[in-house]
């Protein structure tokens, strides 16, 4: 009799298990107890629809094609299809999104239906297998490319999910007025502007007194930085993960992922943290006084080139911040989340 070799053919195609979390684990674990509040309780429940296209079920709600490929002749299309749920509220609309990589969750606040609503929630989990590779792009949830090998290679050591979250007070943009669009822009992506130096020192200034940190264009929901990463870690565990990741954007966000238990996965960027936290340190000591969201905009300052256009009083001797979303360079951090992970991965990668 003829044997052949078993394997899963799922695992094999990509199908991976962060596509199966239900949507009561996401209302449940994903969603803060002041973000459900804000929703209210769901009216209509809505039923999975497969989508292979960019659009989605209203504007705003599209997918993506990092890849353009060219389905039926034609663009509008994904490579692979994903399955989008719209869940009506008292006071929005809850989607969710999902492929056989990723779970995207967006919560608005009023009627996007009606050209009347705001994103004010959006988190996701996403596999990372694939990453380092053409592949991962092919993904219709992902908006950041994710397949330059050296910024993007993934975990050599067991299965890891990156994390993302966006989460704003609704009526609190910073654009709400109409009159701040390009500041909004600004804080959103400060290193966008420094090829236009003058213009980025403008808005430097104002954000440096506005209260805000980079990347910040609304006012935070306050329970995010409570309940999110835990929930993260629930599901995660749920699915047989043995990493949550995030590849982080600013100074305030790794001080809160590490203050949580989050390690830094490469030890060229420990040494760069490391650096900038002396360097803050320093400034403090000479009798600078520093706010949190300070802190931050000093790490955004220090890649503003030539080097002599930074404030003296602000330079912090040559340190620059890796991950600008001006390419692919990432600043990537792990949560281990059993003790096989902490063996595997017991000390920062070289690299």
């Amino acid at each position: 009799m003829a044997t052949f070799e078993k394997f899963n053919v799922q695992e094999a195609l990509g199908f991976s298990a962060i596509a199966s979390v239900s949507d009561s684990d996401v209302w449940s674990h994903l969603l803060t107890p002041l973000v459900r509040a804000l929703l209210g309780n769901i009216k209509v429940r809505g039923k999975p629809v497969l989508t292979e296209t960019l659009a989605g079920a209203f504007p705003g709600d599209e997918a993506s094609n990092l890849n353009d490929h060219q389905l039926y002749g034609k663009p509008g299309f994904v490579r692979f299809p994903y399955l989008n749920t719209v869940h009506v509220t008292d006071h929005g609309v809850l989607v969710i999104k999902r492929d056989r990589l990723k779970l995207k969750v967006i919560c608005w606040f009023g009627d996007p239906f009606k050209g009347k609503g705001e994103i004010i929630y959006k988190v996701a989990l996403r596999d990372r297998r694939f990453d380092g590779t053409k592949i991962t792009n092919d993904c219709a949830l992902l908006e950041f490319p994710q397949d330059d090998p050296i910024g993007n290679s993934p975990l050599p050591y067991g299965r890891g999910l990156e994390n993302t979250a966006y989460a704003f007070l609704p009526g609190s943009r910073i654009s709400e007025d109409k009159t701040h669009i390009e500041f909004e822009e600004f804080v959103g992506g400060p290193f966008s502007f420094m090829d236009r130096p003058e213009l980025f020192l403008k808005h430097f200034r104002h954000a440096w007194d506005s209260g805000r940190s980079p990347g910040q264009i609304g006012k935070p929901i306050p329970d995010v930085s409570r309940y999110l990463l835990p929930g993260f870690d629930r599901i995660a565990r749920n699915c047989g993960y043995d990493f949550v990741e995030g590849a982080v954007s600013h100074y305030h966000v790794v001080m809160w992922e590490l203050n949580y238990g989050y390690r830094l996965t490469y030890q060229k960027d420990v040494d760069t943290i490391a650096a900038f936290s002396a360097g803050i340190k320093r400034l403090r000591e000479s009798g600078l006084k520093l706010t949190r969201p300070q802190e931050s905009w000093l790490c955004v300052i220090q890649n503003l080139r030539p080097i002599e256009l930074i404030p003296k009083h602000l330079y912090l001797g040559g340190p620059v911040w890796p991950q600008t979303n001006l390419d692919q360079r990432n600043l990537w951090i792990n949560h281990p989340l059993n003790e096989k992970a902490k063996l595997a991965l017991p000390t920062p990668l070289a690299g």
